[in-house]
């Protein structure tokens, strides 16, 4: 299936060269004991080794121990083992290595499923058994807090994890290349340009990778060329493949350069045939150079031009380009965890902020009296304002917007929210959001976050300005990666510090 190997096989010595190329130190013997003569981190050289017993893991999944008071941070090392590692790269304040042998195991340690676990980038703890992952993950969340916030103690429930933690994906976005006559869809191997085949990825759900891999063969079959192949600007981008856990409906996207393919009838024909349980066939045009995989405009070729999909008693109709959670079991767990921490009564005001295609304040509405959503995309409150009234939620309205400047619009029109809820990016929340909820003051703040280290951070801002912080939930959204999702719970305690 993939000419790459798996970069670590159990207990067995580690170079770190899936070709079986020898390392700079391996070339050089008299280099590999040369670090043990040396009596301070700094005086390390790139290619020296040296032996860390590993601590915790980091949050891209790497290993982190300690050589001489400075952190190594050493891909594929579990938390309990002692490695020998090579130096790869010297840094004031951290060094990275890489793993050449476990010298001592963690019973945590577990054959990774996946052939192409540690090339493609996708999962980053596969070699983890999933209860090791749980346990890793949630001391993650606890570092985080220890570091950034200075506590120590923090109420952290036990993870909410997953009976069955694979094939739990609903959508798989791959881009394409040809392999002689072969097309070949996977993901870009970390650092370069090079496409890892992906086909039978134990994290997608089985009808996913049925779907692509019968999408590849129509591609192949009727010669369809690739974006960029033999210098070519035309042709097929990526392929997109949605599946509806509840619904069953698929929907295929094929994103291209142009807004017509080379024999495009003949390709939807075949499509059809292939893929009978496909509901919708559609084409996104993107001629731009840019990371993002879709471009502006979407043309229907055949079916329906959304597909339904329902998570809990909310239904939606999801256009290709909008926005679903990839792991609809999960965000359910999720989502309770919310309303948990929001301890609605039916009497609440609840402001969600970073709203996205609303499906927070959704999910709240029957349980709170209003609820108001704030979405600095137009395009996502559009979607939120259809998916509220497709549910009848009356209860509901959405904002364009930045949730600094209405929240203090309506405070002065004589709104005071009983709750905030905030679901932030990664980089986590405006500064000038935080000073808002602070002069706002609701009685509970819920905190969505996916970046453990920056809701610390901001919940430190929180808790100095007055909050104080009643439990964290993790919730194990994307298992075999190395990502967290937090629910947070905050009440108001009185006037700051």
């Amino acid at each position: 299936m993939n000419e790459h190997k798996r970069p670590f096989k159990g207990n067995a010595a580690y170079s770190g060269h899936p070709r079986g190329k020898r390392s700079g130190s391996e070339r050089r013997p008299e280099r590999a004991s040369a670090a043990a003569g040396r009596s301070h981190a700094e005086e390390l050289r790139t290619g020296d080794r040296i032996v860390v017993t590993v601590k915790r893991l980091g949050i891209n999944g790497e290993g982190i121990g300690y050589y001489r008071r400075k952190a190594v941070f050493i891909d594929g090392a579990l938390p309990e083992e002692v490695v020998k590692a090579e130096v790869t790269q010297l840094q004031p304040k951290f060094i990275k290595a890489r793993l050449l042998e476990v010298e001592k195991r963690s019973p945590d340690r577990i054959e990774p499923p996946c052939p192409v676990f540690g090339v493609c980038g996708g999962c980053q703890i596969q070699h983890i058994s999933y209860e090791g992952q749980l346990r890793a993950k949630t001391e993650l969340v606890r570092e985080a807090f220890s570091r950034y916030a200075g506590l120590e103690e923090v109420k952290i429930k036990p993870m909410l994890g997953m009976e069955h933690p694979w094939n739990y994906r609903n959508k798989a976005q791959l881009q394409l290349k040809r392999k002689g006559s072969e097309v070949v869809a996977g993901l870009y191997e970390a650092g370069s340009h090079d496409i890892v085949d992906i086909s039978g990825c134990p994290i997608q759900h089985p009808k996913v990778n049925e779907a692509v891999d019968k999408v590849k063969s129509v591609l192949e079959e009727l010669q369809i060329p690739l974006h960029k192949e033999s210098g070519a600007k035309e042709g097929v981008r990526t392929i997109v493949v949605r599946y509806g856990f509840q619904s069953g409906h698929l929907q295929v996207t094929l994103v291209a350069a142009s807004a017509r393919l080379p024999r495009q009838d003949d390709l939807v024909r075949l499509l059809r045939l292939t893929l009978p349980e496909a509901t919708g066939i559609a084409l996104n045009v993107n001629p731009k150079k840019t990371p993002l995989i879709f471009g502006d405009r979407t043309i229907p070729l055949w079916g329906e031009d959304t597909m339904e999909e329902s998570l809990g008693d909310l239904q939606f109709s999801l256009s290709p380009r909008a926005f679903f959670q990839l792991n609809p079991q999960a965000t359910v767990k999720l989502y309770e965890s919310v309303r948990a921490a929001a301890g609605l009564t039916g009497r609440e005001t609840v402001v969600d902020a970073y709203c996205g295609t609303g499906t927070i304040g959704l999910w709240l509405a029957p349980y709170a009296k209003e609820v108001r959503g704030i979405e600095a995309i137009p395009e996502a409150v559009e979607d939120a304002k259809r998916n509220a009234a497709r549910n009848g939620r009356s209860n509901v309205s959405f904002h364009t917007g930045v949730a600094e400047e209405l929240l203090p619009r309506w405070a002065k029109a004589g709104l005071t929210p009983d709750v905030i809820v905030a679901d932030p990016p990664r980089t986590g929340l405006d500064p000038r959001f935080l000073e808002t909820v602070l002069r706002t003051k609701p009685n509970r703040f819920v905190y969505v976050s996916c970046n453990p280290a920056t809701l610390a951070k901001d919940c430190k801002v929180l808790l100095d300005g007055g909050y104080a912080i009643q439990w964290v939930q993790p919730v194990d959204m994307f298992p075999q990666t190395s990502h967290v999702e937090c629910v947070l719970w905050m009440e108001w305690r009185g006037e700051p510090k």
